[in-house]
């Protein structure tokens, strides 16, 4: 492949990224022109807490890839534990690719206990009494005007 077209390639790539990342509902998302080149790191710039280092090669390089990724995090404004790696399935059509990440394992983690705390806490004793104590008074309120 031409370098002109492998770089073509990898910023649809970067591009498909960015608009699954707004179709999930986390915000705005856009490739970032000249990545790693200038004082913004990652290939994505997001809302989301990590940075994005996006691979769409025929030959997948995990271990290179996660040096990469990390070294650009540790240079960047980021998290240095907070990089994520986004490759594509070389085997998968490019119009829906099959697109796979990779994290550290305690991110992983962490984003695991937040997924798993309650929407809505249990109250504590207090709140509860406050609670029982608002209903009671409401309840005397309406006998007052019946």
């Amino acid at each position: 492949m031409k370098p002109k077209t492998r770089i073509e390639k990898g910023k649809r790539f970067e591009k498909q990224i960015a608009q699954a990342i707004m179709d999930a509902g986390f915000g705005l998302a856009r490739r970032e022109a000249n990545s790693g080149a200038g004082f913004r790191k990652g290939d994505i710039a997001s809302n989301l807490p990590f940075l994005i280092e996006a691979k769409n090669q025929k030959t997948i390089k995990i271990q290179e890839w996660v040096r990469q990724a990390k070294s650009q995090a540790q240079i960047g404004n980021y998290d240095p534990d907070k990089w994520a790696l986004v490759f594509k399935n070389p085997e998968s059509p490019d119009a829906n690719p099959e697109m796979f990440i990779t994290i550290d394992f305690y991110q992983f983690l962490e984003l695991m206990k937040t997924a798993e705390q309650p929407k809505i806490k249990k109250p504590d004793r207090e709140m509860k009494y406050k609670i029982e104590r608002f209903v009671e008074y409401g309840r005397s309120l309406l006998k007052e005007f019946k």
